[in-house]
């Protein structure tokens, strides 16, 4: 696959102006969700025109469907027959949950730091006799691959990891997870919600045989919409846990064994989501006209301004400094403070962030700029200083 050349560096001024709340506050909060561009709202404006219309001529047709899948498939660097339309992130890790062929003394390894939906969907694997193997991140929040290695041996099947973990923001080195899965022929899950969109890695290039990720962060899509890249060596050992219209190779429904489609589709059911595969691909084009790469680049700017607000301040960072082993996410250590409370307060000041466990969260992304940046340092250092006088005087 040979990548278009990139285009020039968009405007980012301009593309501040496209997401509307971006002029209301500060939104450093797209590891829980994004803001959307304004051509979310043209695109689901179209398609409610395409209905009322022509009865949904273009809004309800397969054929859509498919254009879509083969320029968000472009774009995100996979060949669009392995790449199927998901629900969510949850959905494309249950696919494998429940679509390898478990035994009795099987396991799976996953580690501490990975969000509930890299989480839960392994769960009931162990009423079938399989076991859950948990890494351990070390002192500093994050995992190592050596942890993972630890856990691994001749009866594990599956290694479980964020690309970009949810809480401090770890980057995982995914080509050494690639290379000691495929050295003991295990497969590699990748949670992609976290980096898909921020970092300019092909999907196809990072070594997994699956990736999922929902579209309700950096893709700029709605939820509901998201996508599962498998490889061609998961593909058959994925046995689909569903099966409906289109999962399999032939419609005539008199055939007593039908073939399962010969590609991804086997893991879509039914009608698909429509609508938010309609905008999901006009996200994605949108993505395209900035490129990739600028789009890294900007959200590496932004987060290195956080480092560096946050060395001047003296407040404390939680996520690894250097680029390679993070992505968009900077998590602030708060000294025992209650997270929540201060999350309340940046909310008061127009700044969202998110409290997560016991630390805060800042998240940025194209729409944000250095003005929003230093408002939310400005305004947690405050807040902290302002915390900790009450809590010395309620002593």
């Amino acid at each position: 696959m040979t990548p278009s050349p990139a285009p020039p560096e968009p405007d980012w001024a301009g593309v501040r102006r496209r997401f509307a709340a971006a002029s209301r506050f500060a939104y450093l909060d797209l590891a829980r969700k994004a803001l959307l561009p304004d051509r979310v709202a043209t695109a689901t404006a179209e398609w409610l025109a395409d209905v009322d219309q022509t009865g949904g001529r273009l809004a309800f047709s397969m054929a859509e469907i498919e254009a879509a899948r083969g320029d968000v498939a472009r774009v995100w660097g996979a060949p669009a027959d392995r790449l199927a339309f998901v629900k969510n992130t949850s959905e494309g890790i249950n696919i494998v949950a429940l679509g390898l062929d478990w035994q009795p003394g099987d396991n799976l390894v996953i580690s501490t730091e990975e969000h509930e939906n890299n989480t839960f969907p392994w769960r009931p694997l162990v009423e079938r006799g399989v076991e859950l193997r948990i890494a351990q991140a070390g002192p500093d929040g994050s995992v190592s691959v050596d942890a993972y290695r630890a856990l691994v041996d001749g009866r594990t099947r599956v290694v479980a990891v964020a690309w970009v973990t949810y809480g401090i923001g770890q980057r995982a080195d995914l080509a050494a997870f690639a290379d000691l899965c495929r050295a003991k022929d295990i497969l590699l899950v990748v949670d992609a919600v976290q980096g898909l969109g921020i970092l300019a890695d092909p999907i196809a290039g990072l070594g997994a045989d699956v990736v999922a990720a929902g579209g309700h962060k950096a893709q700029f899509s709605l939820a509901g919409a998201g996508i599962f890249h498998v490889s061609d060596r998961a593909l058959d050992r994925l046995r689909p846990p569903y099966a409906a219209k289109f999962s399999f190779a032939t419609l005539d429904r008199a055939d007593p064994a039908p073939a399962r489609a010969p590609d991804a589709h086997r893991y879509e059911y039914g009608n698909p989501n429509f609508l938010g595969i309609w905008v999901q691909r006009r996200s994605a084009l949108m993505i395209e006209e900035w490129g990739r790469q600028h789009v890294e680049a900007r959200i590496r700017a932004l987060t290195d301004r956080l480092f560096e607000g946050a060395r001047r301040l003296g407040l404390a960072v939680a996520t690894p400094a250097d680029w390679p082993r993070r992505a968009g996410i900077v998590s602030f250590d708060i000294g025992g403070r209650d997270a929540d409370a201060v999350e309340a307060q940046l909310a008061a000041d127009g700044i969202r962030a998110a409290a997560k466990d016991g630390r805060i969260r800042a998240a940025p992304h194209v729409y944000n700029d250095a003005d929003d940046v230093d408002r939310f340092l400005d305004r947690l250092a405050f807040h902290l200083r302002s915390n900790s006088g009450a809590a010395e005087a309620a002593q």
